[in-house]
């Protein structure tokens, strides 16, 4: 696996209660639904993440508002020059995901700068025990997914958001 990848690949989880020109794949639905697919095929399977083992998982179900989430964040990221889970104005992927509108009682996101794929971004993913965690986490439910992408080479962030939607009366 690339150095470079291994390097900006990070993950978190978390329990809780403007497009720009520059962002060329920012979220086109055959990107997004390609993590997705390859998501869930892991998902399907056993799988060691670390010294942690995952029972084979249900498939994640797409939700419009962790894709807002994602996209939000990566083109804030893209914009801003940054890589990070805190968001420029402080939030975390907890903040985000709820500012989009998905109520829920467990997040998690990763996020990548550099894979020029989705096969490499969700590869490099396995093979991280933090963001292989979340993909397997039978925990989360719904996904969310998001590209964006700027004018020089590398310059790829992808954001992938989890939720686990809060209990009906929670909402």
């Amino acid at each position: 696996m690339p150095v470079r990848l291994i390097a900006a690949l990070t993950a978190v989880a978390f329990t809780s209660a403007a497009c720009t020109t520059d962002a060329v794949a920012a979220s086109r639905p055959d990107t997004r639904a390609r993590v997705v697919e390859l998501v869930n095929i892991a998902r399907s399977h056993a799988r060691r993440c670390g010294s942690e083992r995952f029972a084979p998982a249900p498939a994640l179900n797409v939700s419009t508002k962790l894709n807002d989430a994602a996209a939000g964040h990566a083109r804030d990221m893209l914009k801003k020059k940054y890589f990070d889970h805190r968001g420029s104005d402080g939030s975390q992927p907890k903040d985000r995901v709820l500012r989009a509108g998905y109520k829920s009682r467990l997040t998690g996101e990763n996020i990548a700068l550099g894979p020029e794929s989705p096969e490499e971004v969700v590869d490099g993913w396995l093979d991280s025990p933090g963001h292989c965690a979340n993909i397997m986490d039978p925990r989360f439910q719904d996904i969310g997914v998001a590209v964006a992408s700027g004018k020089k080479r590398g310059q790829i962030y992808w954001v992938q958001n989890f939720g686990a939607p809060a209990p009906a009366g929670n909402h």
